[in-house]
C-alpha cells in the first residue's frame, strides 16, 4: 500500500447541525489518517457551519442547490488520490479507510467496495465476507446492483479514473442522482474489488423525510426518480447490460458473496432469511458459472 495516498471525503449538509459532529468524529477517529475531509455545506439555516468550523477540515458553501451539486463541488475540490462520498449522518468503522486502500491499491483498480449495516431495515444489511475481484461487465453490474439500489457510500473511488470520465452528479435531480452516478462509475470501471472489514453504518431517515414534504416537493422527487429509472433503462439498451430483476438479484448477490444478512428473528420470521436461503440452493442449481476472481 502506498503509505502517502490520500484518501478525499466529501460530505454534503443541509441543516445538519444533529449530526455532523459524530460524522466528522468517526472520520476523525480512522485508524487510517491520510485524510482530507471536505465538506460542502448547501445552504443549511441552522449552525451546521458552526459546528464544522470546530474541526480540521476543508468548508465549502454554497446556496442551496441540492446535494448532487455539493458532491460535484467536492469532486472538483478534491485533492486526493481516492474518493469516498459519505451522508452526513452515517458512520463508518475504524479501519474502513485502512482496508479499502489496501484493497484498492493491491489490484489496482477503479472502485472498492464495503459492506454495510442498513439501521431501519436490518434484512437489507449486507456484510462483505470474501474478497472477490470483479472484471467482467455483466458481473460488475449484477454485484453492485445500481439498477435496484445505487448507493456511491459504499464505493472508495480512485479519483483519475473519475475525473478522467469526467463523472459528475446530475445536480437537476434532486432524488435518485447516486443511482445515475453509480451505474455509470461501475459501467466504466476497470475493476472493482469488494472488502472484507470494511463497514458503512447506514441510518436512512429516508421516510421521516418523505412524509414531512410538501406535496411541491413529492412532486419533484418522484419526477427525479423517475426522470433517473428512465436514464438507467436507457444506459442499460444502449451498453447493452443484463438488467436482473429485484428477486433474481438477491438470489445472485447472497450467493456470489456470502453476504450475511444481520437480522432479527422478527425478519427472519418475515420470509426475507428463507428467501435467502431458498436463493443459494436456486443459484447453484440454475445459474451459470460466475466469472470472478477470488483474492487470497
Amino acid at each position: 500500500m502506498q503509505p502517502n495516498s490520500l484518501i478525499s471525503v466529501i460530505i454534503p449538509t443541509y441543516n445538519a447541525s444533529l449530526f455532523i459532529s459524530q460524522c466528522l468524529e468517526t472520520i476523525l477517529a480512522q485508524s487510517y489518517t491520510n485524510l482530507e475531509i471536505i465538506v460542502v455545506d448547501d445552504g443549511s439555516e441552522d449552525d451546521t457551519v458552526q459546528r464544522v468550523k470546530q474541526y480540521p477540515v476543508n468548508l465549502i458553501r454554497q446556496e442551496n442547490k441540492g446535494a448532487a451539486a455539493a458532491r460535484n463541488a467536492g469532486i472538483i475540490a478534491a485533492t486526493g488520490d481516492y474518493l469516498h462520498f459519505m451522508d452526513v449522518d452515517d458512520l463508518i468503522n475504524l479501519d474502513f479507510y485502512k482496508k479499502m486502500l489496501e484493497a484498492i491499491v493491491s489490484v489496482e483498480a477503479d472502485m472498492a467496495c464495503a459492506g454495510y449495516v442498513h439501521e431501519r431495515l436490518p434484512a437489507f444489511t449486507s456484510i462483505v465476507t470474501e474478497k472477490f475481484l470483479f472484471v467482467n461487465t455483466d458481473d460488475k453490474m449484477r454485484f453492485a446492483n445500481v439498477f435496484h439500489q445505487g448507493n456511491v457510500w459504499k464505493y472508495l473511488y480512485r479519483t483519475a479514473f473519475i475525473k478522467e470520465r469526467k463523472l459528475l452528479f446530475d445536480a437537476d435531480l434532486r432524488n435518485a442522482h447516486d443511482k445515475v452516478f453509480a451505474i455509470q462509475a461501475v459501467y466504466f470501471s476497470n475493476k472493482i474489488i469488494s472488502v472484507p472489514g470494511a463497514v458503512y453504518y447506514y441510518k436512512d431517515r429516508s421516510n421521516s423525510l418523505v412524509t414531512s414534504l410538501s406535496w411541491k416537493k413529492r412532486l419533484i422527487r418522484n419526477r427525479s426518480i423517475a426522470k433517473a429509472n428512465e436514464f438507467c433503462k436507457k444506459f442499460a439498451g444502449e451498453h447493452q447490460i443484463k438488467v436482473l430483476s429485484a428477486p433474481r438479484y438477491i438470489t445472485y448477490h447472497y450467493a456470489l458473496l456470502g453476504i450475511l444478512p444481520l437480522v432479527k428473528r422478527r425478519v427472519y420470521n418475515s420470509g426475507r432469511v428463507r428467501w435467502y436461503l431458498l436463493g443459494v440452493f436456486i443459484f447453484q442449481m440454475k445459474q451459470r458459472p460466475i466469472s470472478r476472481k477470488v483474492i487470497s
